[in-house]
């Protein structure tokens, strides 16, 4: 008989969690497990990328999916959630009133236990901890398992069930699951490491599409993907992109891919600085994989990461990566082999890529480098550490 397993998650909107969540999910065996997949959220972008022997459940505050029976309590939802710009009002709420949240939050996880009331599984698989006190108060399930993929460490609402009630947490890197065994230390017996997953085939197959814009291959082009967020460092990126102006380097075109709750402090930088001729900004894209390929180098100016999907995706399109060197780029890329890992600043980043630019050889061996590593090789080894678990 099949393993029943079930992945709980927040949402399937385009982001490096969702991507690996995805990447997972196709790689399951699934003659050998019954697996289904409950979003929270109804933001649906990869739904159409999940493997078709996977069942996918959508139990959304505001609209209704897969089940019949919709929520009530979606107007007190929106007085309490988080949002990137609060108002007086949602400050308010948020601060003042916190025991509103928590009554929320148990009428929506009592909606979810009365959906799934008939449904129990092996394993239930929490993919985003915001997700986490839902997923364990609502499933009735024998073993819990928490991925955590946050490069700076964090509390979640109510997560601490989590730590307490799964056997095994999952960080997504070695250094990840040493940092949060400090964060949580009363959990560090439960803490291990599984990598991210890396879908080869598709990302080679949709780098393969054309995009609406068009590099000029006059320019040395260079290309960053991710959210547009503080923690992503773009407006890093663009410091780095003025120091290599000024120094000369005018023939520069840095395409920015990505949108988020700082893009207006981008904009701001970007006309600060004068580079509205030499950054571009693309917005978000279902599909970066062109821009990643067509590009002269990418690189990642995180201040955090967790096991970042984007450096993995430059490194399977044959793309050497410069990136700020914490927790997570530092796992997977060989500084000055298949890339170049440099403190979080604008100057350091600079310099790390003017001999890529002025030294052609010096980025052609690094490509070589890169075009060595085998990503179904370390898949398998992923999925048998996780299959070890199940």
């Amino acid at each position: 008989m099949k393993k029943k397993i079930i992945f709980v998650t927040k949402a399937l909107w385009i982001g490096g969690i969702e991507t690996a969540l995805v990447n997972l999910l196709n790689y399951f065996d699934y003659e050998k497990y019954d697996v289904t997949l409950l979003a929270l959220h109804a933001e649906l972008d990869m739904l159409d990328q999940i493997h078709p022997s996977c069942r996918v459940l959508i139990a959304d505050r505001e609209k209704t999916y897969t089940f019949e029976e919709n929520y009530k309590y979606s107007r007190l939802y929106h007085m309490t959630e988080e949002t990137d710009s609060p108002s007086k009002l949602h400050k308010m709420m948020m601060w003042t009133v916190p025991p509103i949240k928590w009554m929320e939050n148990r009428l929506y996880i009592r909606y979810i236990r009365k959906l799934m009331s008939e449904e129990f599984f092996d394993i239930c698989i929490i993919y985003s901890d915001a997700a986490a006190e839902t997923a364990i108060r609502a499933i009735n399930a024998d073993k819990y398992l928490m991925f955590y993929h946050h490069g700076a460490m964090r509390h979640v609402y109510h997560d601490e069930i989590a730590y307490k009630k799964c056997d095994k947490i999952i960080a997504v890197s070695d250094n990840q699951a040493n940092e949060l065994k400090k964060f949580v230390s009363s959990a560090a017996n439960k803490i291990i490491s599984i990598h991210n997953l890396t879908d080869v085939e598709t990302i080679r197959a949709k780098a393969a599409q054309s995009t609406v814009e068009t590099f000029d291959n006059a320019k040395f082009n260079i290309v960053s993907v991710g959210r547009v967020s503080r923690e992503k460092g773009m407006d890093i990126a663009i410091h780095v992109c003025a120091k290599l102006v000024k120094e000369g380097f005018e023939h520069v075109r840095w395409w920015i891919v990505g949108n988020g709750p700082a893009m207006q402090e981008i904009r701001n930088a970007i006309a600060e600085t004068n580079m509205e001729d030499y950054i571009i900004l693309v917005g978000m894209k279902e599909n970066p994989y062109p821009y990643i390929k067509n590009a002269d180098l990418y690189v990642q100016p995180s201040r955090f990461e967790g096991y970042p999907m984007t450096i993995l995706e430059a490194l399977v399109l044959g793309q050497p990566v410069v990136s700020t060197n914490n927790n997570g780029p530092n796992q997977i890329l060989e500084d000055g082999v298949t890339g170049l890992l440099r403190p979080i600043d604008s100057d350091l980043i600079a310099d790390a890529v003017k001999p890529l630019i002025e030294n052609k050889d010096i980025l052609d061996r690094m490509k070589h480098s890169v075009n060595q590593l085998d990503f179904e090789k370390q898949n398998k080894q992923y999925i048998l550490q996780l299959e070890e678990l199940l």
